[in-house]
């Protein structure tokens, strides 16, 4: 399993939590934000987005989705959360789920 988590900002500890979960199945835990975080050094992989207006926020998502095979998308941010829900068929439609 996949997981990225959505404007990671300096939660460290929900990183490290989703990666001590994720040990026995090797799943990796990916983080993403508008602007370098050090909980994004704590992930296996990570990426600089748009900021979640910017008009191409989505369709950046969606391609780094499909290119690292990711599951599931866990926002931890409120403001995030209703435009990837907006959005959630698009998210499905390539094996995404929001959670």
């Amino acid at each position: 399993m996949k997981i990225l988590l959505t404007s990671v900002g300096r939660r460290t500890y929900l990183v490290d939590y989703f990666k001590d979960a994720l040990i026995e199945s090797q799943g990796k835990v990916f983080a993403a934000n508008s602007t370098f975080t050090y909980a994004m050094t704590h992930a296996d992989s990570y990426i600089i987005t748009p900021e979640i207006y910017s008009n191409n926020y989505i369709d950046f998502l969606l391609q780094y989705c499909k290119e690292n095979c990711i599951n599931i998308i866990i926002s931890l941010f409120d403001i995030d959360l209703p435009i990837l829900t907006k959005n959630k068929q698009k998210f499905l439609d390539i094996g995404v789920n929001i959670i």
